[in-house]
């Protein structure tokens, strides 16, 4: 089987499961004229019909949910091949499928995974970067190796750990009128406008507990915006649209220039920690072990003060 043959096929299986080739397209990094054409090169490869539309919705035709069949069985196959060989071989090959929520994503993994491919160059990684709720979705599914995520869920699927420590703190417009302050209590901002971050968010989340822990619900805020992701929060405060409340990670590489001010949350709940997460399995590929015991190292030695 060849890696063009098992490239269509890994194709064909998600347009299959997706009934939709946009989406497909999305998943794979692809144009939707390019999967069209792989699904065509199959079509024309066994001379059938394979997928025919219903409604809005991909169907497969009789042929085309046999080779359905088939092709996962081939997949499998050859996916249990190359975990195979890879664990009963000596080098240090192998492929390592990490998911990460918004902040370990954007701003601690990237370093992280420089050094171990210093360590380890002909590991190939792929990262993808999430929302809390959708990479522990994928971890549960064993679509992912490792996960890195900023909440934790209790799953019988999933095992995992507390990885690093991490703050929410507030970010302020420079010239509101926080902005002369150090420290802050929550119970000093019921008033103000907010920005949050959207719905599986684990900083979303985290701000949530906070402010049901000062016995205030998100009906009691006012929430004048939500954004999907921490820059696009970061830029709003700046515009002074509202403020927000977001990792203290996000605030290590903010340009002083900005017109922002960071304050620190005087109180216990504004400490949250990352997670590190993955499938609950009798055993693991080296590289996933190599990476766990590496990241594992990087939380011993980046303990907060």
């Amino acid at each position: 089987m060849d890696g063009v043959n098992l490239n269509l096929f890994r194709t064909y299986v998600k347009v299959v499961e997706t009934q939709n080739l946009s989406r497909t397209a999305e998943e794979f990094g692809l144009s939707q004229p390019a999967v069209t054409k792989q699904i065509q090169a199959l079509e024309d490869m066994y001379g059938v019909l394979l997928l025919e539309r219903s409604g809005r919705k991909l169907k497969t035709t009789e042929a085309g949910e046999a080779l359905y069949n088939c092709a996962r069985e081939i997949i499998k196959a050859m996916d249990k091949t190359d975990k195979t060989m890879e664990e009963l071989s000596e080098s240090r090959k192998g492929n390592l499928y990490i998911g990460a929520s918004t902040i370990p994503g954007q701003y601690i993994l990237p370093a992280i995974i420089k050094k171990f491919k210093d360590k380890y160059p002909a590991v190939s990684i792929s990262m993808e970067v999430a929302d809390t709720e959708k990479i522990f979705y994928k971890a549960v599914e064993r679509e992912l190796d490792i996960g890195i995520v900023g909440g934790w869920t209790n799953n019988r699927k999933v095992d995992g750990f507390e990885w690093l420590h991490d703050e929410l703190v507030l970010i302020v417009p420079a010239d509101h009128q926080l902005a002369r302050y150090t420290r802050v209590r929550v119970d000093k901002l019921a008033g103000e406008r907010w920005i949050f971050r959207e719905r599986g968010s684990g900083t979303q989340k985290a701000l949530d507990e906070l402010l049901a822990a000062n016995g205030l619900k998100k009906e009691d805020i006012n929430v004048c915006m939500e954004a999907g992701s921490t820059e696009a929060v970061i830029a709003s405060v700046e515009s002074d649209i509202g403020i927000s409340a977001i990792s203290s990670w996000a605030t290590r590489s903010l340009d002083p220039a900005r017109r922002i001010k960071t304050i620190r949350i005087d109180d216990v709940n504004a400490v949250r920690h990352f997670y590190i997460i993955y499938p609950r399995q009798k055993t693991r590929r080296k590289s996933v072990n190599n990476f766990v015991e590496f990241i594992k190292k990087y939380n011993e030695d980046n303990k907060p003060v």
